[in-house]
């Protein structure tokens, strides 16, 4: 399936762990941790909650490298709203601000699975694949060799969000549709932003 990121160096996967936490790793882990969305705006969504850019001057001033990645899920565990509990998390933790729940549920699964495909906290209605451990980038139109080689492509370098994408960005301290309407018994449908330049 084809994943997008944004990673503003030569590479989009680490071989090395990041010092930084994020939702599914403390920064003390001994393996890296690879976050991966399953939307090609997701990466800029995250970017933007990340750096909690909520104005159109902000989001016309970054600059970043985008990249897709032919990584195979059908093998990952599904982590859904319905089968949270089933992972010892509660369904609002799983996009919860505090990450802390996330990060002992990936101490929790970290050895025993290659990932897992999760909801976006950050662009709801979407999805992000989590992987633990070590990946290298391939060229993109290559067969991989191992199961660390993920074939790789940058999509564009210094490239911006759309400033519509701010209306579907879940920020930080924000209501996630996607969670209420499941609390509803309902089903939340991802809208694309408006296209127009």
């Amino acid at each position: 399936m084809i994943c997008y990121r944004f990673a503003t160096y030569a590479t989009p996967l680490r071989t090395v762990p990041a010092w930084q936490s994020a939702r599914f790793s403390s920064g003390d882990e001994d393996e890296p941790t690879q976050y991966l969305c399953l939307h090609p705006l997701g990466p800029l969504a995250e970017l933007m909650r990340g750096a909690d850019l909520r104005t159109s001057e902000q989001v016309r001033a970054v600059r970043t490298r985008t990249w897709a990645l032919r990584v195979p899920v059908e093998d990952l565990l599904e982590i859904t709203f319905d089968t949270a509990e089933e992972f010892g998390i509660t369904a609002d933790q799983l996009i919860g601000d505090d990450h802390r729940p996330c990060q002992q549920l990936a101490e929790r699964l970290r050895r025993r699975i290659a990932g897992a495909v999760v909801p976006s906290a950050a662009l709801p209605g979407t999805r992000n694949v989590v992987l633990f451990g070590a990946r290298v980038a391939a060229p993109y139109l290559t067969e991989p060799v191992s199961a660390l080689d993920i074939p790789a492509s940058m999509t564009a370098d210094g490239g911006r969000p759309p400033v519509s994408l701010m209306s579907l960005v879940r920020f930080i301290g924000s209501t996630h549709p996607a969670l209420a309407a499941w609390r509803e018994g309902a089903t939340f449908q991802f809208e694309e932003p408006d296209w127009a330049i």
